[in-house]
């Protein structure tokens, strides 16, 4: 018989007596001449946790029993091949039965050919499940203990402003200064994205990453930043300095609170308006990133606004680029791209039909494909729950009840597909044609009445160096 040996051990088992690679091997070769087996291959994962089968020689093993290049896996203990029950079953039912292949574990002295080891593969595997969860309830003392010694979760991203030595926070000066910048700033009542669109046009990098919404939020949320430490809801204070007061800090929640309150009284997404008309709406038409606004200063003191792909090429003060390759972008000035989608929109009334006939049909064609997505997956369920009760997994009785519930589901996304044109969609329609209407004399307002308007109609706007796309909010 052709024999597959597998060890392996973890970090942080490599010192313990009996579980080192060496010492595996050679008990579990002894075994195979004992046995007159033949080792076809010795497959080993050093310093590989047993959590997951994300193991390179583990998965050429598997491979290499789908090509039935052996007839059995040994192992020195269960626990080498996984600490999941949910992996370790898989990989004996799934990979090795499926293929004709036994598995057999030295140390508890039971292989798959035998109805015994079949009864104590699941049993054992309980074990080194509850040995897994028994590791992970360590670590997760150990985190708090952490925590609690106000030590940096070293496990975790390195807060903006900060690098980790020996265990704390250090202030970097540069990013620190930034820190207190988007403090000073949000108090002083600017908008999150009005910082975040002044730190992009100033060209400050952000975690190697311009600034999004999202992270400066996630800035003014941190209590890092006041000398704290948060690890699982739970605060203790942090040996590490802090970049602003305690004070400050309460004053900024306090802040976002208010705002929070503002913006859901009004049922608006964001409590303040962006800066300029098109911001956040336009993307590239050649790699769909969100088109970013620039600052241009000439020799002769004058500035002008251009938007800019940031995958088409670094900005001249950062390394930055989202992605490796040049997307070919080069750029839209504010001033020509505001008065073209202005021109379109006094255009709407003569193009009424043709408009809302386009972007209903692109509406309907995404929910269609997204509905009958959803009806597959439910078959595939109900296929499966068949397949469940033939292996006697499930008795009829949770059958006929699973089976109900699924076709229930079924039975509602049918009707989502059928009718697709509802009071809703009508009254979508309704109020585009009244808010295209009201917009005819929309280049004789002034400029914050014209952005309303924009925000109302436009959706979206595709951009490519020859042409422009606009979606619209039908």
């Amino acid at each position: 018989m052709k024999v597959a040996i597998y060890t392996r051990v973890s970090t942080i088992e490599q010192a313990e007596e009996g579980y080192s690679i060496s010492e595996q091997q050679d008990k579990l070769k002894k075994y195979c001449d004992i046995k007159d087996w033949k080792v076809a291959r010795v497959y080993t994962d050093p310093g590989f946790s047993g959590s997951n089968t994300n193991r390179p020689s583990l998965q050429q093993l598997i491979s290499d029993c789908k090509n039935n290049m052996f007839d059995a896996v040994l192992v020195y203990k269960l626990d080498r091949l996984s600490r999941s029950q949910k992996d370790t079953l898989y990989l004996i039912e799934d990979v090795f039965n499926k293929n004709g292949v036994d598995f057999i574990s030295l140390s508890e002295n039971f292989d798959t050919s035998t109805a015994f080891g079949k009864a104590m593969i699941g049993i054992l595997s309980v074990f080194a499940q509850l040995e897994r969860e028994q590791i992970t309830e360590r670590m997760t003392l150990g985190r708090v203990g952490r925590a609690k010694a106000g030590k940096a979760m070293s496990w975790a991203n390195c807060p903006f402003g900060y690098t980790i030595q020996k265990e704390i926070y250090e202030i970097d000066p540069f990013r620190a200064e930034i820190v207190k910048r988007i403090y000073r700033d949000y108090l002083a009542g600017i908008s999150i994205t009005a910082i975040k669109n002044n730190l992009n046009e100033e060209g400050h990098v952000g975690k190697d990453i311009n600034w999004s919404y999202r992270t400066v939020r996630q800035v003014l949320d941190n209590i890092v930043y006041a000398g704290y430490i948060k690890y699982k809801n739970e605060i203790y204070p942090g040996l590490h300095r802090p970049i602003v007061s305690l004070s400050d800090y309460k004053k900024v929640q306090a802040e976002l609170e208010k705002r929070r309150i503002t913006q859901a009284e009004l049922n608006n997404p964001r409590p303040f308006r962006t800066k300029y008309m098109l911001s956040g709406l336009m993307r590239c038409g050649y790699c769909n990133s969100v088109l970013q606004i620039r600052t241009i200063i000439y020799r002769n003191g004058k500035r002008s606004h251009r938007y800019h792909c940031p995958s088409s090429k670094p900005h001249k003060n950062s390394s930055y680029k989202r992605h490796d390759f040049d997307c070919g972008f080069k750029f839209v000035r504010k001033t020509e791209i505001e008065s073209l989608v202005v021109d379109e929109i006094k255009k709407l009334p003569l193009n009424m039909d043709k408009v809302i006939n386009n972007q209903e049909n692109k509406d309907v064609a995404k929910e269609i494909k997204a509905i009958k997505a959803e009806l597959q997956q439910v078959q595939k369920k109900q296929d499966k729950l068949v397949d469940l009760y033939l292996l006697d997994n499930i008795n009829v009785d949770e059958l006929n009840k699973k089976n109900d519930e699924l076709s229930k589901q079924k039975e509602n996304l049918q009707k989502r597909l059928n009718s697709l044109t509802d009071n809703k969609k009508k009254e979508k329609i309704e109020d585009f044609i009244k808010n295209a209407k009201e917009a005819k004399n929309i280049d004789k307002l002034d400029y914050e009445k014209q952005k309303v308007i924009v925000r109302n109609l436009v959706s979206g706007i595709k951009v490519f160096n020859d042409k422009v796309e606009i979606n619209w909010n039908v």
